[in-house]
């Protein structure tokens, strides 16, 4: 029977190791499919609260129509996406409900 703490500690490994997922599980003799579920079950275990939605207005002002500023999404692991504000509506709507 496999040790249930194995998965988080590969997982700590892989992030203190400045590797690439394929290249620590390369290096481990780890399937990568597996990997990956791990590492997004340690994701999940990680949140403190659920994701939530916040409804926003979105309002021009002159100095945004000058300068276009991109669309920044922040997580709390520290990662962010940032897109184009041309990036339509129902492809951010796809976007969120799949990251939920």
């Amino acid at each position: 029977m496999k040790n249930p703490t194995q998965p988080s500690q590969h997982v700590a490994s892989w992030r203190a190791s400045g590797l690439t997922q394929a290249d620590y599980c390369r290096q481990q003799a780890i399937n990568p499919k597996t990997f990956s579920k791990w590492t997004r079950d340690e994701l999940h275990l990680d949140q403190d609260i659920p994701f939530q939605v916040i409804p926003v207005q979105v309002a021009p002002s002159p100095e945004i129509a000058a300068a276009p500023t991109p669309l920044i999404l922040r997580f709390k692991q520290g990662t962010q996406l940032e897109l184009s504000t041309a990036v339509p509506p129902r492809w951010l709507a796809e976007l969120l409900r799949c990251l939920a």
